[in-house]
Formats: structure tokens, C-alpha cells, sequence
């Protein structure tokens, strides 16, 4: 799990972040949800939430230069159709914790636009992700049916592309709210330590781990982090377990 580059927060250096992908490339089956799974080698599939202006103007050049693929979950209330009157230095500005809040995204446009997300999900590098609607916390929304439907209905359109992967915001779930969403989407995503057998997850919910803010382009996989996802799985069960008995707001 991914979010920004060259910035305040949630963020990786693109220098950090260059070498991470060189050494992705070079040890990893690279898989998007539904590829067949390797049984030779690890397999990895790199979400990048949020969609910020940093991803088309960092990593996506990364992305196409080590021929990669990757997932990019995308808020559509934040996109707007594209932007001529912001020089770049303004747009990577906003700080992470800004970018959704009140006009930010029209005066400021930290986010991708609809031009750039068009040529990022027509590359056949990147396939694009529901983040829900506004990026709200699912279970506090009065409107969780239109935060699904509405999101996947724009991306589809305006994109071209088929869109069946969920991106929980805030990686907050629980066992209704996974039931709606795969009313409308094969896959979904949350948090939690990553180690996935298969695409089906843990009840329906593939967890995550948090690649944000890395010291080193390769500690992440070393082998004493590696053994560390895989025991850290059997928790992700009590972790489901507690998220599905929490009551909706």
C-alpha cells in the first residue's frame, strides 16, 4: 500500500522509491487482482491509494520505466477535468492531510485530473480502483449504496476501463458493509499485514501492508520481515473477526 511521493507524509522519496520498484521488478511476480498466482516465486500486488497529482508526476514515469503494473484507487469527487492555470510546485504542495478538505482539490488540484488519470489507466501499466465516491469512512456514511455505486459508474465512464477492485477508505470495514461492496466489486482491499493465499483474502477482504515511508528501497523484504507478514497473517482472522462485530454507525 502506497499513497504519495516527495511529500509531507504517507510518502516515499522518489529516490527510495525508484530503487523499491528496480528490486520489485527483479524478485517479484508482479500481479494485478484475478492474475494466476505463481507458485515459483513471491507474489506482490502494489495498490496506490488516492490517486495525488505525485503519482502521475513521480511514480507513473517509475511505473512505465520498470514495466510494472500496479492498481491506483481513485476518489472521483476529487477529479477534475484538467488543469491549465497551476504550475506543478503548487499542485505538489498541499499537505497530505489537506488535500480533501473543503474546495482544496478545485483551488489547489492535488489530485490527478480526468486527462491525466486517462492517459495513466490507458497505458496498460496501471488499472484503475474504486476509493468509494468522497473518500468517506464507510461506516459513518448515510449513503453507503451511492459512495459504491456512484464511484464505479464515473470511473467507468469517464475512464473506459471495467472497474472491480474496492479500496476501503481509511481501511475501515466490517462483515455487512464487505457483503454490499461485493455486490459491486470482486476484490477489495483493506489494512493490515499482507500475506494473502489467495484472492479471496481473509472472508472476502484482502489486507495490505503499509509500504509508505520506507528507510531503505529493500528492508521491507528481507527475510526476517518476510516470515514476520506470514505469522502476522493469523491475526488479520481476529482482526476480521473484531471489525465484523463492530456495529455500523
Amino acid at each position: 500500500m502506497y499513497h504519495h511521493v516527495d511529500a509531507d507524509e504517507f510518502s516515499n522519496p522518489r529516490s527510495i522509491l525508484k530503487d523499491h520498484l528496480s528490486y520489485i521488478s527483479q524478485h517479484f511476480n508482479v500481479v494485478l487482482p484475478g492474475d494466476i498466482l505463481s507458485e515459483d516465486h513471491p507474489n506482490i500486488c502494489m495498490v496506490f491509494d488516492d490517486a495525488g497529482y505525485s503519482f502521475y508526476r513521480y511514480a507513473f514515469p517509475l511505473i512505465r520505466e520498470t514495466g510494472i503494473r500496479v492498481l491506483l484507487a481513485v476518489s472521483p469527487k476529487y477529479i477534475v477535468e484538467s488543469v491549465d492555470h497551476l504550475d506543478e510546485r503548487t499542485r505538489l504542495s498541499v499537505p497530505a492531510g489537506e488535500m480533501m478538505l473543503g474546495n482544496t482539490y478545485l483551488k489547489a488540484v492535488p489530485f490527478c485530473t480526468w486527462t491525466e488519470l486517462s492517459e495513466i489507466s490507458s497505458s496498460g501499466f496501471v488499472k484503475i480502483a474504486s476509493h468509494s465516491y468522497s473518500h468517506s469512512n464507510l461506516l459513518k456514511s448515510s449513503d453507503v449504496e451511492s459512495e459504491l455505486l456512484k464511484s464505479k459508474e464515473i470511473l467507468e465512464k469517464r475512464l473506459g476501463q471495467a472497474v472491480d477492485t474496492f479500496v476501503y477508505p481509511y481501511g475501515q470495514f466490517n462483515a455487512p458493509l464487505v457483503k454490499h461492496v461485493r455486490k459491486h466489486y470482486r476484490y477489495s482491499f483493506a489494512v493490515g499485514a499482507g500475506d494473502n493465499k489467495t484472492w479471496d483474502g481473509v472472508g472476502g477482504v484482502l489486507f495490505r501492508l503499509s509500504a509508505d515511508n520506507l528507510s531503505d528501497p529493500i528492508t521491507i523484504f528481507n527475510s526476517r520481515n518476510m516470515s514476520k507478514y506470514k505469522l502476522l497473517r493469523f491475526r488479520l482472522f481476529a482482526k476480521k473477526w473484531f471489525m465484523d462485530h463492530m456495529p455500523s454507525m
